[in-house]
């Protein structure tokens, strides 16, 4: 059976506030988010409370279904910024996801940003889970992470039917550590 963990959005809120700062600190002045749907959306808007830059997005389809149990042969873009806007050419951008799992979306997301014209390219998650990875982040990336993590499932506040719920096992999974 696969260990599950809960988190709140407070919870989350806070882990953001500390990953800004770890950006800030990084040494890049970042000039734009690029959000990968749907996980990396509300990281990004949070993230954008203490960044105070603009936020894109871009959306891709691997996992085969809500669960992430199966996966597609490969990925496919199904919202993506063509063309890009002249307003982000040559400039440093932040890429956004909520985990980095198996680093395969990262990768491809990374890869095809890439073949622009942007300065510096980061990549901030909320969650970096522990295990190996299948796919290779691109050479020069930079990359933040909030909470690293095993590899359970990972339940967002924001994939909740019932948040009182929610919050009810976020709470109890955090007394069962």
């Amino acid at each position: 059976m696969v260990k599950k963990i809960w988190y709140t959005y407070d919870e989350i809120h806070q882990v953001l506030k500390q990953l800004a700062e770890k950006i800030l600190a990084g040494g890049v002045q970042y000039d734009a988010m690029i959000a990968i749907g749907g996980g990396g959306f509300i990281p990004a808007r949070i993230l954008r409370c203490f960044l105070n830059i603009p936020i894109y997005a871009v959306t891709t389809a691997y996992y085969a279904n809500d669960f992430g149990y199966e996966t597609n042969d490969e990925i496919k873009k199904i919202q993506w910024l063509d063309p890009m806007p002249e307003t982000l050419k040559g400039k440093n951008i932040l890429v956004v996801d909520e985990v980095d799992d198996s680093r395969v979306t990262l990768e491809f997301v990374l890869n095809e940003l890439k073949k622009e014209d942007f300065g510096e390219i980061g990549v901030a998650v909320l969650h970096a889970k522990i295990k190996e990875k299948t796919g290779k982040l691109p050479e020069g990336i930079h990359y933040f992470s909030g909470i690293t993590v095993e590899d359970w499932w990972i339940n967002y506040p924001w994939d909740a039917d019932d948040i009182v719920a929610h919050n009810i096992l976020a709470a109890e999974s955090k007394k069962a550590d």
